[in-house]
């Protein structure tokens, strides 16, 4: 019976054993730069922001020619869990040789607004761009391009819930960054291609607030990936101008895209947009990644 019992305690304690390296060997440490395999950085090269930097967690594959593959950056859900949404690209990121970089903007230096609107007012007041969340981007970017060797001239954005949101307004109001296609799943609401809506439910009242810069954000190659199944109302922007876009996520996806649609046609624009939606998934990160590497790559 002591011998059993010995066993059992040398068979715990294996496992525990194999689980704690487990757990180490999948915890990302901090790197000086962008390398194959698995980091952090801890990104400060933005010089108006410097004070503010972004810890972005990347994925790039060992096999393939990394100067040759496709750059996608990821952003996460209001909890800025940037480590979860890497996990939930590494396997895609790998098998289709993809470099993915997730933007993690820390709580206690970028607000809600700062994430999700880019950090373009201060109050009612619009900020100068460069001091613009919105505008690290594209320095990141080239920092990428410089640590990796990277022949790409251009990158993918993916975003989901409030990344989803931080995504559609970034190709909204940043009409010259190298992005090629952007990615906006499952925003909870929408800054409509309007120029009769204030913002932040329209771009009244902002420098996009003209015909001809409408029709170049309609050019962009924008889509709205929507879940089904996202009719949830739990954290949603009850606001009345969110209220106007739909009842919950899907149906507000399906009224930003249609707003779309009319206006262009309204204003003899041609739409270069796609609405792509996941038949019985709801508002789940991992599953609207999945389905985005199949449209993407």
């Amino acid at each position: 019976m002591m011998r059993v019992a010995n066993l059992l305690i040398l068979i715990i304690a294996v496992l525990m054993t194999s689980c704690f390296k487990d757990d180490e060997s999948e915890s990302l440490g901090e790197t000086s730069g962008f390398l194959p395999g698995d980091g952090i950085v801890t990104y400060s090269g933005y010089a108006p922001l410097a004070d503010r930097p972004v810890r972005i967690h990347f994925h790039i594959p060992v096999n393939g020619d990394m100067k040759k593959m496709p750059v996608l950056f990821v952003f996460p859900g209001l909890e800025r869990n940037a480590d979860d949404y890497l996990n939930a690209w590494r396997a895609e990121a790998s098998n289709r040789e993809v470099m993915v970089f997730v933007f993690e903007f820390p709580t206690e230096t970028y607000s809600t607004a700062q994430y999700i609107e880019g950090g373009m007012f201060q109050g009612n007041t619009l900020l100068d761009r460069s001091e613009w969340t919105f505008s690290l981007i594209e320095s990141v970017f080239d920092t990428v391009r410089k640590d990796t060797g990277s022949s790409r001239n251009k990158y993918d954005v993916w975003g989901h819930s409030a990344g989803a949101q931080f995504v559609h307004r970034y190709v909204t109001f940043m009409p010259d960054t190298r992005v090629d296609r952007a990615v906006s799943a499952n925003a909870g609401w929408y800054t409509l291609p309007d120029v009769d809506v204030a913002y932040p439910y329209g771009l009244k009242n902002t420098d996009v607030a003209t015909t001809s810069r409408v029709a170049s954000l309609f050019a962009r190659k924008l889509i709205v990936h929507l879940g089904t199944a996202d009719t949830d109302r739990n954290g949603l922007n009850t606001s009345a101008g969110a209220e106007a876009q739909g009842a919950n996520r899907y149906q507000r996806g399906k009224y930003y895209f249609s707003e779309a649609n009319r206006i262009s046609t309204k204003d003899g624009c041609s739409l270069n947009w796609d609405k792509y939606e996941v038949a019985g998934v709801a508002h789940e990160y991992a599953k609207m990644a999945a389905a985005g590497a199949k449209i993407l790559y």
